[in-house]
């Protein structure tokens, strides 16, 4: 019995010993094979990189799209680095198929939001929709693309804030392109006393931000009395700038302009106005601090 135990762990420390050398010996007989698929790795992926730039560098000479070279550059650097990467594991004699049966299966869960975003990138740089220097608007983000890369777009707000936005957010999400248009409108409230002439008011508002040469003549300024406050009656201004980047210095132009004709026509832009009524412990109150009290 004992010998027959022993008998049986001999073979089996002798299987494993036995395998145990097969793989060493096979692995060392491989060596060459996978140090040959790593040179061949970093040199296609330093080769991706050389095609890269000779793509972007002939897509620019046709002055191409800034989108349309991005778009261009990557895809030569993505082809370029998987025929190398093909090429090594060809030279090591990996099954293609397993593996990207497994990788297939492994992007599907794990990669699912990196694919995502980079497939809204490319829809983003093929569709034209905005572009890098475009200023838009994301929900409450207001600013200018600086960059679209291959899972976010860069967005530099007007405070100065580089904002960082996926982009699948940016393919979902409504984006107004206030770049897209050659004209974009400003809008202007501003409030008269209740004694002024509204008519004269507003023929003087229209001459006033009409002055302004960077004010399109069409669309027309408009001008319009649309409420009564506390205090004043509010006209609405509404004319059309041609540049976007401009606009807000546009609009503190017309104001200063708008500010000096009213002052030079008499107009007046009035404080807010309270009237306060008084019951009589208030009228005691006030007689008693010796103020004035109105009879």
């Amino acid at each position: 019995m004992n010998n027959h135990l022993q008998n049986g762990v001999n073979t089996t420390a002798d299987k494993a010993s036995g395998g145990l050398a097969q793989f060493f010996s096979d692995f060392i007989s491989a060596l060459p094979l996978w140090i040959a698929a790593i040179v061949v790795m970093v040199v296609a992926y330093f080769f991706a990189k050389f095609i890269k730039n000779i793509v972007g560098n002939r897509l620019a000479m046709r002055q191409l799209n800034q989108e349309i070279i991005i778009l261009g550059e990557r895809a030569a650097f993505t082809i370029t680095l998987t025929l190398g990467v093909v090429i090594s594991f060809k030279i090591v004699n990996i099954n293609l198929d397993t593996l990207i049966g497994f990788m297939g299966l492994g992007i599907g869960f794990a990669l699912q939001d990196i694919l995502s975003n980079f497939f809204a990138g490319v829809l983003i740089l093929t569709q034209n929709k905005f572009k890098i220097g475009d200023i838009i608007r994301l929900e409450d983000i207001m600013g200018t693309i600086e960059e679209i890369d291959a899972r976010t777009t860069q967005i530099r707000s007007f405070d100065g804030t580089s904002l960082v936005i996926p982009n699948a957010k940016m393919i979902n999400a409504i984006v107004e392109n206030y770049t897209m248009n050659t004209f974009r409108r400003v809008n202007l409230e501003v409030g008269v006393h209740y004694s002024t002439d509204l008519p004269k008011a507003i023929a003087l508002t229209l001459e006033s931000v009409k002055k302004n040469p960077q004010v399109v003549p069409n669309p027309e300024v408009q001008v319009w009395a649309t409420k009564f406050d506390d205090s004043a009656i509010t006209l609405a201004v509404k004319f059309w700038v041609e540049s976007t980047d401009n606009r807000f210095a546009i609009k503190s132009q017309v104001m200063q302009q708008l500010k000096a004709d009213y002052d030079a026509a008499g107009i007046e832009i009035p404080f807010p106005i309270r009237t306060l009524a008084l019951d009589q412990s208030d009228r005691n109150l006030m007689q008693a601090l010796h103020l004035p009290v109105k009879k």
